[in-house]
């Protein structure tokens, strides 16, 4: 029996085993480690304390050594590196069981699936109680308990001690980093909103703390909010407005767009000398429209090679029909579904004079009814039990209104139904994976990707004309390697106007693999994008999705199912090979093709966008 842990598998609290619980890990900053006794604990050098933190994260699940690798070292490791990981595993096995015998079997970190996992008893970590308060905050604000939520949130704030994993190497823990810093910033602004819901903004010292997390993070509208908003409140109207001139002084200056509908409906209210006492409702769970300048989407993202998408969109949202228009856009994950929507929604607005609404169907139809009531004025306490007669309501709201609503994420009709509007004078823009969706009288828009010139404009619009000067031929390379993918692009531009030194032809990469790690910026990423896709899964579409991305584009059901049975990823396959696994590998095929995350070709065939190929081979690993 080891000195710091059990021996039942469990991680991150909740198990029952032997042993003694109480390590405590702090990750929320440098990375340390005490004993139950409080005595510090020696992690070793950063790549070996990286690695810890990919295992404690993993919460006692195995991480095969594929993923290991690829945690501390990319997709390049150096030649030794599984000797080099070994190592490492062997001295924390000693850190964690300093008794065992050299030669007996380590009983906390196990060699587990081609890979090892971590199996401590009731461990502290200070991300997990992180995520936890954050959590329990958002669900006591959804149930009323507005003080509860402020103190539970700021409990969960006062574990925050700098930069999370800091100093820590490999995509892991910059993924972490990205992950856990937005969170943080989402928690902070919610505990700034709390407090004006309560009224302790009168407190002098909570708005000097407010106007220095708006001056660290100038780019957060909803932090210039609150700040405008608080400084009103306490009789300072000049200041506040002058907030605002600046907030858009730099949303032209880096991101080349204006305000968006929420911030400017405040300084509007202010300006006017009428802003309620109350503060201003808590954001959807994604931002809504903002009007933007020609040829661009929300947050200046550039919108080049959309012209004729926009016009089909303008051609349904002019309703010549009797029905209420309805538009689905489709498409992979990264296409530019949302931003176009978007811009649509800019370019449609004298036809919807009482504004747009906007649901985000991720989290469910109740919860996104909860969040248009709550835009239509309904309070919390007064929201209806149960889809329908919430639904029934929000449909009462909007008779006689000329409203647009965006619906993102949908992925069953049965959950997107319910928010469709029915009054005459609306419209609605709906967002989807796949072509799965059903609903009468809809017109189907599915979002291709961008052609080599439109992709060049917006991978410059992110970059700066410098940048592009700069590498003109590795900048071309390096939109060749994004395939048309608005997302990458965006990343990868935006990665080189903040990162002087980092070069396109560093950025680029030949076969497409390491690329996809390296798209990401400003805490979001191609990957995540991919990743969260993949969850929506079944195991056996995630076994076929693995098993075809081998493939040449132009399979079919029959090739697919022998490669889902170990034949050749290439070639059609022979009818005998195949035999009834064909049905199989259809339904599966079109799992995945619901999913976004491939594409069908000319005569039943199916191809997949590059860079989902390259982390499908390369970045997902076996479930």
């Amino acid at each position: 029996m080891g000195a710091y842990g059990g021996t039942d598998g469990s991680s991150g609290g909740g198990g029952r085993g032997g042993g003694v619980p109480g390590l405590r890990f702090r990750m929320l900053g440098p990375m340390t480690a005490h004993a139950p006794d409080g005595t510090p604990l020696g992690l070793g050098p950063n790549q070996q304390r990286a690695l810890l933190a990919v295992l404690l994260l993993r919460r006692g699940r195995p991480a095969p050594m594929a993923d290991l690798l690829g945690a501390l070292w990319g997709e390049r490791p150096p030649p030794r590196a599984v000797g080099t990981l070994r190592t490492y595993v062997s001295r924390l096995r000693t850190l964690f069981e300093p008794e065992r015998p050299s030669r007996a079997p380590a009983r906390l970190l196990v060699s587990a699936s081609d890979g090892y996992a971590l199996r401590l008893r009731d461990p502290f970590l200070d991300i997990a109680e992180f995520e936890r308060g954050i959590a329990e905050a958002a669900r006591l604000r959804t149930a009323g308990a507005t003080g509860d939520a402020y103190r539970t949130l700021g409990e969960a704030l006062g574990l925050w001690a700098g930069t999370p994993l800091a100093g820590l190497p490999g995509p892991y823990a910059e993924t972490q980093r990205d992950r856990l810093t937005e969170m943080w910033l989402t928690a902070r602004e919610d505990h700034f909103h709390g407090a004006l819901e309560l009224g302790l903004d009168r407190d002098t010292a909570a708005v000097a703390d407010l106007r220095a997390f708006a001056a660290e993070h100038p780019l957060r509208e909803r932090a210039q909010a609150l700040l405008m908003l608080a400084l009103h409140r306490a009789g300072r109207s000049r200041e506040a407005l002058a907030v605002y001139g600046s907030t858009c002084d730099t949303l032209a200056r880096e991101l080349g767009t204006g305000p968006g509908p929420e911030l400017t409906a405040l300084h509007r209210r202010l300006t006017a000398r009428a802003a309620p006492a109350a503060p201003p409702p808590a954001p959807a769970p994604r931002e809504a429209p903002r009007p933007a300048p020609a040829g661009t989407g929300p947050a200046g993202r550039c919108l080049a090679g959309r012209s004729s998408e926009l016009a089909l969109l303008d051609e349904v949202l002019a309703g010549t029909g009797s029905g209420v228009p309805v538009a689905v856009l489709t498409g992979m994950p990264g296409i530019g579904k949302t931003a176009l929507a978007d811009r649509a929604a800019a370019l449609s607005g004298p036809r919807f004079p009482d504004g747009v609404l906007r649901a985000d169907l991720g989290a469910g139809s109740a919860r996104a009814l909860a969040g248009l009531l709550g835009a239509l004025g309904v309070p919390a306490q007064a929201l209806p039990d149960g889809i329908e007669a919430r639904a029934a309501l929000y449909r009462s709201l909007l008779d006689g209104r000329r409203v647009l609503v965006l619906l993102d994420d949908a992925r069953d009709t049965a959950g997107l139904l319910p928010l469709l509007p029915a009054a005459r004078g609306c419209a609605a823009l709906v967002t989807a994976p796949g072509r799965g969706l059903v609903v009468p009288g809809a017109r189907l828009v599915d979002v291709p990707e961008l052609d080599d010139d439109a992709a060049l404009l917006l991978l410059g619009a992110a970059a700066g004309e410098q940048r592009v000067r700069a590498e003109p031929d590795a900048v071309l390379d390096l939109v060749r390697q994004c395939a048309g993918l608005p997302l990458a692009l965006h990343l990868a531009g935006t990665r080189l106007r903040h990162e002087p030194a980092l070069t396109a032809a560093a950025l680029a990469s030949p076969d497409g693999g390491g690329l996809t790690a390296r798209l990401r910026a400003g805490g979001r990423s191609v990957e995540d994008a991919f990743r969260r896709r993949c969850a929506t899964l079944a195991p056996a579409a995630l076994h076929m999705l693995r098993a075809t991305a081998a493939a040449p584009d132009g399979f079919g059901p029959a090739a697919a199912a022998a490669l889902l049975n170990g034949g050749e990823p290439s070639g059609a396959a022979p009818a005998a090979a195949a035999g009834a696994a064909v049905p199989e590998a259809a339904d599966l095929i079109e799992a995945i093709v619901d999913a976004g995350l491939l594409r069908p070709a000319a005569s039943g065939r199916y191809r997949y966008h590059p860079l989902v190929r390259a982390y499908a081979r390369h970045r997902l690993t076996a479930a």
